[in-house]
């Protein structure tokens, strides 16, 4: 069974047990949008008579041509097959929204009544270790998977097979561990009706401190660029959130803390990786680069502009799109927005951007209203979700399990209601 079935499994009997309330509220737009995203990509997968799939999708003749060895030439004599070019993938790209969604829906419920802040340490507790494996795995054994498996074209960090799908995960946990650091302060300025100072660090401040030094020390080893420029991107977002909630000092010491963190990272930094990933970036004429990619890409964008080629079958589409020479083999974007109209079209278009300003309008409406400590670390999920979005200009990372269920929790602690939330409770 894939692993993603599991995950979706799993994320069905949380489901059950949590039953979260969907489809209501402030929720009712973006619960609507995320289930009919889900059930349009489901869709591509049921069979249609050749008639009905080549007005839907008429391109997808010239690719069964070429990679189908039991095409007919008549394309109505062939049998009924699905709107999507690969099956097995479509499939397991719908386990893992399924699970992606129901694990926003139980988290948007659990956060509402209490475990915001167990919820953010587990969350920094995992970077940490993440990012030290990563890290002692890259200065040890730079193409095995856990000091075993070994590759021998790629340099895998951690449990993930390439640097940026790594940056990915941390860019999302190194904000919101800022933000409940912030949280934990805040509160204890409520208490003392101070500023923040240095005395207000407890052993858990130390601690989400250590970690984020660890994190954004494991994003400078990593180097990936697309993971800098949103770590970047959640710095930016979290200190504008600042700006009318803490006092000049305080955001003196934050602006500190952000500085202290940089430091750390360029600690870690190699001066020869750095000129050389610089050079990469540059080289604007590599036949492998992303500009080639997406000029590769847009002509499957044109051809398939409708339904798309299916979810998760770039890879097979790009085995007839792709020009020579081929040096390297495409099989993703390397644009999360690039490769969502690939294999969705405008079908799975409207509904993920409707989605995605339901949500932005949500996340508004929390941010004004809350009052409490909480704030900040709705902040810094909000900053996560930003540095991903800045990051997926060049990346494709969500599409890894971890980071999709990750994306999903950050979600709803950015999003949740505080409603239905216990006063005693541990938010």
């Amino acid at each position: 069974m894939p692993f993603t079935a599991v995950m979706a499994g799993a994320a069905v009997l949380l489901a059950l047990v949590v039953r979260p309330s969907v489809l209501r509220g402030d929720f009712r737009w973006i619960d609507l949008a995320l289930i009919v995203y889900l059930a349009l990509m489901a869709l591509q997968l049921v069979p249609l008579s050749p008639a009905r799939r080549l007005a839907l999708s008429p391109a997808a003749r010239s690719i069964d041509l070429r990679l189908r060895v039991d095409a007919p030439a008549d394309a109505l004599a062939d049998a009924p097959h699905p709107l999507t070019l690969d099956a097995g993938a479509t499939l397991q790209s719908v386990w893992l929204g399924a699970a992606a969604v129901l694990t926003f829906w139980c988290g948007r419920s659990l956060f509402a009544r209490r475990g915001i802040r167990t919820g953010a340490r587990g969350i920094a507790g995992i970077g940490f270790v993440l990012a030290a494996v990563g890290i002692a795995q890259h200065v040890t054994s730079p193409h095995s998977v856990y000091w075993g498996r070994t590759f021998t074209y790629t340099e895998p960090f951690g449990p993930f097979m390439n640097r940026s799908d790594f940056a990915t995960w941390l860019i999302m946990a190194l904000p919101l561990a800022g933000g409940y650091l912030l949280a934990r302060l805040q509160s204890k300025q409520d208490q003392s009706g101070e500023p923040l100072h240095a005395d207000a660090f407890d052993n858990t401040a130390m601690f989400l401190t250590v970690a984020m030094g660890l994190m954004a020390a494991g994003l400078m080893v990593g180097l990936s660029r697309s993971g800098l420029i949103g770590a970047t991107a959640a710095a930016i977002s979290l200190w504008m959130f600042s700006e009318r909630r803490l006092h000049r000092r305080s955001r003196a010491w934050f602006l500190g803390g952000v500085a202290a963190l940089a430091l750390v990272a360029l600690a870690f930094a190699s001066t020869t990786a750095v000129s050389r990933r610089i050079a990469e970036t540059l080289n604007t004429n590599a036949s492998s680069g992303r500009v080639a990619i997406w000029r590769a890409t847009l002509p499957i964008v044109r051809d398939f502009w409708l339904t798309g080629t299916g979810a998760g079958a770039y890879e097979r589409a790009m085995l007839v799109y792709q020009p020579a020479p081929h040096e390297t083999y495409f099989n993703h974007a390397h644009n999360e927005y690039l490769q969502l109209l690939t294999e969705g079209g405008l079908t799975l278009a409207v509904p993920a951007v409707l989605a995605a300003i339901a949500a932005v309008v949500c996340i508004r409406r929390r941010l004004s209203a809350d009052r409490t400590p909480i704030y900040w670390v709705r902040a810094g999920a909000a900053s996560g979700l930003i540095a991903v979005a800045v990051q997926s200009l060049w990346e494709t990372g969500l599409r890894r399990p971890a980071n999709a269920l990750l994306f999903a929790v950050i979600a709803a602690i950015a999003m949740h209601s505080a409603g239905e939330r216990s006063k005693s409770g541990d938010r």
